[in-house]
């Protein structure tokens, strides 16, 4: 009898293997879930801070030429100099909406990988603290997710 239990090797079964290989799947899962929910936060704020900077940057280009920029091309080539760092390029669309009453709209036309509904209902979460509106023939309304266009007043 003693030379059967001495036979036996100590280490780890089959079963007990593949239990710790499930339990290391799960964790894995679950910070993968994690991790992606962090990224489309992180891409909802900065829509929404790249939308303050525009603004800031308007504003500079009104105190300089005592008018709101337009949409041309020169325009926002001339707001985009008053930015620490470059957008053009980041967004499909940079949008300057003028309004009667001499007021204006910015706003920023999400491109492709950032057009997620993940990532537009993180801005529409964060939509009213930060003043964003979507455009619905030229009334604004508080942005709600449903559109690839993100607008902030001016004044």
């Amino acid at each position: 009898m003693e030379k059967i239990m001495k036979a036996r090797r100590s280490g780890f079964t089959l079963v007990e293997l593949l239990i710790v290989i499930m339990i290391i799947a799960i964790l894995a899962g679950m910070m993968m879930l994690a991790t992606g929910s962090a990224t489309d936060s992180a891409n909802a704020t900065k829509v929404i801070n790249d939308l303050r900077n525009l603004k800031s940057a308007s504003l500079m280009f009104y105190g300089d030429y005592r008018r709101w920029p337009s949409s041309s091309a020169a325009d926002i080539h001339s707001v985009d100099l008053y930015m620490d760092r470059s957008m053009l390029g980041r967004y499909a669309q940079i949008l300057i909406v003028s309004k009667d009453g001499g007021g204006s709209v910015i706003g920023l036309e999400l491109s492709n990988d950032l057009a997620s509904n993940a990532i537009k209902t993180k801005i529409a979460a964060g939509a009213a603290d930060a003043g964003l509106l979507k455009m619905s023939s030229s009334t604004p309304s508080t942005y709600d997710g449903s559109a690839n266009e993100v607008y902030m007043n001016m004044n």
